[in-house]
């Protein structure tokens, strides 16, 4: 295998939750042509698996650690999670293509909430969380929809007569877990045991982690991955220009691969939303800022303080900014900048304080006056 045709294979699995063969042919047959070649591969450099079936390709893929920003984009609040967890828990059981209409839906999710849960389906929010929840459901193809939509459910509680059909990678969307789920009392137990039972060498989650998270922040708990990345420095930096198109960094602080390339990537930093625009233009008026560092890089923040950063940087780049933004609250604008702020890791925490990361001291922008 080429290393062209590897970095194309390894784009391929990495970017897509998984590659459909109708949806996406020649990256399947692609995907296909070469798959013993990049199984072996990705076993021995990732110690990650290949879900292969004749309608889609998978790289079966869980995180590490947990954040926020690992979360879906189109959900609110945690109800959008529990209506989602317990409307896949009813597609799962269906075989594909099985149709099935969205009341028969509606009346197994009151069956399968938990019990400290209360849905009311005349309350326009919670008929709304259901509707978010389907219409992310429908963009990762695990289902189809045959007839009408769930819009008119969101606004009207009877209309229900909207029908759903499985799909191939319906029995495939939620993860396997080493016991039955109902066998672990919490959450904690369950992630204990799902990381126990990888089986890969520190290295092999190294590449992952690399491949798959923003940055590798060093903290107190893993100073030993940080020793372990200076001493294979060399390998992960080979992996990474000759197989890959990014670039590896390592500082003291943090470890990453970075592109310069942006063609075909829809989750890279800035992308094309004008928040993120304008999180350049803060981290610019921030680190001319005079600030105490602790051993980690971190900065910490009162919320006063990032209000006041975010006031100073309205102040100065407003001429700039979409009517959107310009006409907003200072408060709004700061909530918003902060939550896009976390989801690239640029900062980890929000609790009273604001805490800041190494990385956001790689961004910096420069504006033209024209």
């Amino acid at each position: 295998m080429e290393p062209a045709e590897y970095t194309r294979g390894l784009r391929l699995l990495f970017e897509n939750f998984w590659i459909i063969k109708k949806d996406m042919p020649a990256e399947y047959i692609f995907l296909k042509r070469h798959q013993k070649a990049l199984e072996k591969e990705i076993w021995q450099r990732f110690g990650l698996y290949l879900v292969v079936r004749p309608q889609f390709i998978q790289l079966l893929r869980r995180p590490h650690t947990l954040a926020s920003w690992m979360g879906l984009s189109e959900f609110t609040d945690k109800m959008d999670y529990v209506l989602f967890a317990c409307a896949m828990g009813y597609i799962e059981e269906r075989e594909p293509g099985t149709p099935f209409m969205l009341n028969e839906l509606i009346q197994e999710i009151d069956h399968l909430l938990p019990e400290n849960l209360f849905v009311d389906w005349t309350n326009y929010q919670h008929r709304k969380s259901l509707v978010r929840v389907l219409k992310k459901i429908l963009d990762l193809k695990v289902i189809e929809d045959i007839q009408g939509t769930a819009d008119e459910f969101e606004t009207n509680v009877d209309s229900r007569e909207v029908l759903y059909i499985t799909t191939s990678q319906s029995r495939y969307f939620l993860g396997k877990s080493p016991a039955s789920y109902r066998d672990y009392d919490t959450f904690s137990a369950f992630w204990k045991d799902v990381n126990q039972s990888k089986g890969i060498e520190k290295n092999q989650e190294l590449y992952q982690r690399l491949m798959m998270e923003p940055v590798i922040l060093r903290t107190k708990e893993n100073e030993e991955l940080f020793i372990r990345l200076r001493n294979y420095r060399k390998y992960f930096m080979d992996f990474a220009d000759q197989q890959t198109i990014f670039q590896f960094e390592l500082t003291k602080d943090m470890a990453l691969f970075t592109t310069e390339q942006r063609d075909g990537m829809e989750e890279v930093f800035p992308s094309r939303k004008v928040i993120d625009e304008l999180l350049i233009q803060l981290a610019t008026i921030f680190q001319k800022k005079e600030k105490s560092v602790d051993e980690y890089g971190l900065v910490r923040l009162s919320r006063g303080e990032w209000l006041e950063l975010v006031k100073e940087s309205r102040k100065k780049y407003l001429n700039y900014w979409s009517k959107e933004f310009e006409e907003m609250s200072l408060e709004l604008l700061a909530e918003k900048l902060l939550i896009r702020a976390e989801e690239w890791q640029y900062v980890i925490e929000r609790n009273d304080s604001v805490v800041i990361t190494p990385l956001f001291s790689r961004i910096a922008a420069v504006m033209e006056e024209n």
